[in-house]
């Protein structure tokens, strides 16, 4: 394997060439936060699609307003990721809740593992319907810092806070969704007395 003897540029240049007119500088950034803002589109819609063309939609509208784009003491990644959350809050508002046809393929189950299917699934809901009762900022420091397992760095620039505040409203946004997983398995214990 052939190692770049050459550091990768900061994100500062490579934006200061892109808007110079070189394409390749902006196609730098694009493969280097792809993945994250893919993973965080991903885990917020239910197929895979969607969430590609929704991350494409990301990195064309900031290559469309790149030439507006003022660092202003935040990484490029945080200007990405807010890109990101505009274009979820746009894509919910216009999409009806529809469960397409082909979704019922997915739901195959065989006789031997119907019991532990059924579980796993029920434990999932619980899990996403705990998560959607919690605050939107407990729901997003969850998203960030837990199923995306973003660094705590990276959470704090991505939402414009502290890692230390980071820290403690991630505490206090588990602390509030254990809470809600217990009073749901409180309530389920009671219907069946």
């Amino acid at each position: 394997m052939v190692e770049d003897i050459h550091p990768p540029h900061a994100d500062a240049e490579l934006i200061a060439q892109a808007k110079a007119g070189q394409i390749e500088a902006f196609g730098e950034l694009y493969q280097r936060y792809l993945d994250p803002i893919y993973r965080y589109i991903r885990i917020r819609v239910a197929e895979d699609t969607i969430a590609e063309d929704l991350t494409e939609l990301v990195f064309l509208r900031a290559f469309e307003v790149l030439d507006r784009y003022k660092e202003r003491g935040s990484p490029f990644s945080a200007f990405l990721y807010q890109v990101a959350r505009n274009l979820l809050v746009d894509h919910y508002r216009q999409r009806k809740r529809e469960v397409p046809l082909e979704a019922a393929d997915e739901i195959a189950v065989t006789d031997s593992n119907i019991d532990e299917h059924v579980i796993r699934s029920a434990r999932i809901e619980m899990l996403k319907h705990a998560l959607a009762d919690l605050r939107p900022d407990y729901q997003e420091v969850i998203r960030l810092r837990v199923v995306l397992a973003l660094p705590t760095a990276t959470v704090a620039e991505w939402m414009g806070r502290s890692e230390g505040a980071v820290r403690v409203l991630l505490h206090r946004a588990l602390n509030s969704m254990r809470k809600r997983l217990v009073e749901g398995d409180e309530g389920d214990e009671s219907l069946r007395s």
